[in-house]
């Protein structure tokens, strides 16, 4: 193992993290003062433009929040997440993806617990007189939002009919809006894990309570946005992609959390209960539009002694949001389909979370590539957002779209072109027909099979293979100066 590899394990917190980043350059620290809005929205902005090297920003002189601190951009750059790996700086997304696909599963995962006096988001609690404006330096993260979002929380909750249960306890990440001092509300679908639970709640009239962590373990948070089955564990695919223990503590309210996290608001449903929120900038890049939300209720918060608060810059891409989520949206549609056609080759879903999404194939008969990109209609993710879906042949790389247009241009004819109307659909896609419903469409730029009457393709095949793969990384180092 070589020392990128062993410091990556050794990550156990937002901190171990950022002073990584900035051993690397990949970590900056915004001394001059700033304005919460529009200021800390335009150099977030300004670095997203960047989205191979940004840097995380963080802010320690923000005009109305004396000596508070906030962080955006820890996930900004296909280079900060290569750390976040154990990999160097300019390792290439494919490879990258390849790196997460070898790791997925939870079946190494490793789980320890932290006593709750002994844990650093216990070190300061507040139980009464809550006023979140006065713990949190928040702004709205696009001008003409709503109100104040919380654009990176990890929402800890627990099956309310099965709160034993630690697989079915969901970490996941949603958009909170602040309604009050002491209030928040939040938006989720019902294909959601949250969305689930919140609807098993109020069917039943049980408790929800949840732990809302703030400036977390890196390695959760790309899996807090991962869409990986109901009843697998976070926590656990975290662990097993870091190589490495993920240290939880309970909150007060009784839920698993991060021990390291920077704050933990500790929160209850109010059941059958909505409020207005939004609008708000969402990944599409449009306002959503407002809407009701379930609101939940604060009863306490425990943060750590000068908390960093960590945002995220959300809009129109490329964003923070699309390095954050990008890979870990590809890699579980990527292990689900395999599990039934060993012949994918490859998944990009880098796209607004996946409503674009290229796949490669091995095709196995004439109009194979159809049947694959329908099955990945079915998988959690692709239920609801996998909208415009091209397919590719095992020789196009997803990941370079000079490749996939070769593909879309020599490869496609109209009737390898197919639209199915009235499709489940994210509510906030733009283009839906209504909130909630639109079409899906899937293009085959795969090469022609038997029995199609132009039979195989007489193609040019230039060399590839790991030797290649060598040649270009050799390239790359001499540029920067380096021997490979």
């Amino acid at each position: 193992m070589n020392d990128l590899a062993k410091r990556a394990r050794e990550i156990t917190s937002l901190r171990d993290f950022l002073a990584l980043l900035e051993e690397a350059g990949q970590a900056i620290t915004w001394s001059e003062r700033v304005m919460p809005e529009p200021d800390v929205r335009n150099v977030a902005v300004a670095a997203s433009r960047d989205a191979n090297g940004a840097p995380a920003i963080v802010f320690e002189n923000i005009a109305g929040y004396p000596g508070k601190r906030t962080v955006v951009g820890v996930h900004g750059s296909w280079d900060n997440i290569a750390l976040l790996l154990g990999r160097p700086k300019g390792t290439t997304i494919r490879e990258l993806f390849f790196e997460i696909a070898g790791r997925w599963g939870d079946a190494d995962a490793q789980i320890s617990y932290v006593p709750e006096a002994q844990a650093p988001i216990h070190e300061c609690r507040v139980e009464s007189g809550i006023n979140l404006y006065d713990i949190l330096p928040v702004y709205r993260i696009n001008e003409y939002d709503g109100g104040f979002f919380l654009g990176k929380a990890s929402v800890a909750s627990r099956d309310p009919e099965d709160p034993d249960d630690f697989g079915k306890q969901n970490v996941g990440i949603y958009r909170l809006q602040l309604q009050g001092p002491d209030s928040f509300t939040l938006m989720t679908i019902p294909s959601h894990d949250m969305g689930r639970q919140i609807m098993a709640a109020e069917r039943t009239g049980l408790p929800l309570r949840i732990a809302v962590m703030l400036g977390n373990h890196p390695g959760l948070a790309v899996f807090a946005a991962t869409p990986i089955g109901y009843e697998e564990s976070e926590y656990a695919y975290a662990s097993a992609m870091m190589g490495a223990p993920i240290r939880l503590t309970k909150s007060g309210n009784g839920i698993d959390i991060l021990a390291d996290s920077e704050i933990v608001i500790e929160a209850e449903m109010q059941l059958g209960e909505r409020v207005l929120e939004g609008p708000f900038g969402e990944f599409p890049g449009s306002y959503s539009g407002v809407r009701k939300a379930p609101i939940f209720k604060v009863t306490a918060v425990s943060h750590r002694r000068d908390p960093i608060f960590e945002n995220i810059y959300i809009g129109r891409g490329w964003t923070e949001h699309d390095t954050l989520i990008g890979l870990h949206t590809s890699a579980p549609i990527y292990a689900q389909l395999r599990q039934n056609f060993p012949e994918v080759t490859a998944v990009n879903a880098l796209y607004q979370h996946g409503l674009t999404g290229i796949i490669s194939v091995k095709n196995r008969m004439a109009g194979f590539a159809k049947t694959v990109a329908l099955r990945a209609l079915s998988t959690p993710h692709g239920i609801m957002y996998l909208k415009n879906l091209i397919m590719v042949d095992a020789d196009v790389d997803p990941f370079d779209l000079n490749q996939v247009m070769w593909a879309l241009s020599t490869r496609t004819r109209a009737d390898d072109i197919i639209v199915l109307p009235n499709m489940p659909a994210v509510p906030i896609d733009p283009s839906a027909v209504v909130p909630g419903k639109g079409h899906r469409l899937i293009i085959d730029a795969t090469s022609y099979l038997r029995p199609d009457p132009i039979g195989e393709a007489h193609l040019v095949s230039p060399p590839i293979g790991p030797e290649i793969d060598e040649l270009s990384k050799k390239i790359r180092s001499m540029q920067g100066g380096t021997s490979a």
